[in-house]
């Protein structure tokens, strides 16, 4: 009994992302809660975050705190660059529903970006130990990520693209970004040995693969 209790205990933060995300499922599915999934989305994503980040307090040395810090300041600013220019994802622009923004960018955009890669570099490292092997990988990985994310944000208006049409330039734009963040992660971080921010990732990956199937 013991042993089945700490079991939960160690696993509490896979389990409440997992029902997190599976009531979210459920909730833009039927059609009575749609608006209020809708509504929900920023702080979903701020809460389901911040369970993460609050699962590394004993890993948030110095140099992981500087590398999140700056993947979520650099792209955030990227983000605001490509709004405003459309020079590096491509002609876009953000509504409402991802919550507060700054130059018309949700704040919500960076912190996500910075999980995403958190949690795809830990999956890469896991597959080699070689630098620039993982970087590409977990690029790879990422992009693999926008492209279930891109068809569902649409649809769900998160954020808009001239014609309607996602351009090359926004996946070349993202993979780039996620194999310098990445890059600079195993250049600077020492391991980290929590892996909630991939279980994060997958349930994410699992949440908009089922939206795109079915809704």
């Amino acid at each position: 009994m013991e042993g089945a209790k700490d079991l939960i205990k160690d696993h509490l933060p896979h389990i409440f992302l997992a029902i997190m995300f599976s009531v979210g499922i459920a909730g833009h599915l039927i059609s009575p809660l749609y608006s209020l999934m809708i509504t929900l989305t920023p702080y979903t994503l701020l809460l389901t975050g911040i369970t993460v980040l609050y699962n590394y307090r004993n890993e948030l040395r110095r140099d992981l705190i500087i590398w999140f810090m700056t993947v979520f300041v650099c792209t955030f600013f990227l983000e605001v660059i490509g709004v405003k220019t459309g020079l590096i994802f491509g002609k876009y622009e953000y509504t409402t529903i991802l919550g507060f923004s700054i130059f018309s960018v949700p704040l919500i955009i960076g912190f996500n970006w910075a999980i995403i890669i958190l949690g795809s570099v830990i999956i890469a490292g896991m597959i080699t130990k070689r630098r620039i092997a993982a970087s590409l990988i977990a690029a790879l990985i990422a992009l693999s990520f926008d492209f279930l994310l891109e068809p569902i944000a649409i649809k769900l208006s998160y954020w808009q693209w001239e014609n309607n049409n996602v351009p090359i330039q926004n996946y070349v734009a993202w993979f780039s970004i996620a194999f310098f963040s990445s890059i600079s992660y195993f250049n600077t971080v020492e391991k980290v040995n929590n892996k909630l921010a991939s279980f994060y990732l997958f349930v994410q990956f699992i949440f908009f693969l089922t939206l795109n199937l079915f809704l």
